[in-house]
């Protein structure tokens, strides 16, 4: 699968599998690997916070283009939509943040205007790769809006620290922030990192 067609919801082929636990409100939120068509689909309904944030760095916005973006720089198999009644509401994952450096990974995130009711399930997700992210990835980064600041509260709860300002980093002049979780230890290339931590933040 190229990640342009989406896939079948089947756990057998790789699909992470409906989260059963809380009963029938769990089933209205479900995690797949991200396709292209998702993707796409999430960017052409972005909401206006994501929109703000993302298109500025591009100099001609085009919403297929970050679809399949997202899907072709992703870590393998670190790319997923969640789906919210029965809609693509939420894309995020994992790419690689420098094209020479396989160890230093870049998260990111988009979403509709049902975002924040994906959160939970998103913040689950970044748990429980924990074990992963400190086994392959020395560096994990986020870039994000400087005045995006309910943004910045997640990503503070899941255990990142604010590194400095890029200024003009949008090509409209705009200032952003860089967030980073980095692998402590006196060997950073097999040491243990800080990861996420568990936490249920829910961004209005």
């Amino acid at each position: 699968m190229d990640g342009k067609g989406c896939p079948d919801e089947n756990p057998e082929n790789g699909d992470p599998a409906p989260d059963d636990a809380n009963g029938r409100s769990a089933r209205r939120v479900l995690i797949k690997r991200l396709c292209v068509r998702d993707a796409s689909f999430i960017a052409a309904n972005m909401r206006r916070q994501d929109f703000r944030e993302i298109a500025c760095l591009w100099e001609t916005w085009d919403t297929r283009a970050l679809g399949i973006c997202a899907v072709e720089t992703a870590v393998p198999g670190m790319v997923w939509s969640i789906w919210y009644e029965g809609q693509p509401a939420a894309a995020f994952g994992f790419s690689r943040a420098s094209a020479f450096d396989p160890d230093h990974w870049q998260a990111w995130a988009f979403g509709t205007d049902r975002f924040k009711r994906c959160v939970p399930r998103m913040t689950q997700q970044f748990v429980e790769l924990r074990p992963r992210i400190e086994r392959d990835c020395r560096r994990l980064q986020v870039i994000t809006h400087k005045d995006h600041d309910i943004a910045h509260g997640w990503i503070e709860a899941l255990g990142a620290t604010q590194e400095g300002l890029l200024r003009s980093y949008g090509r409209g002049g705009e200032d952003f922030y860089v967030y980073a979780w980095v692998r402590q230890g006196a060997d950073r290339r097999s040491g243990s990192a800080p990861g996420p931590v568990p936490v249920d933040p829910a961004p209005k």
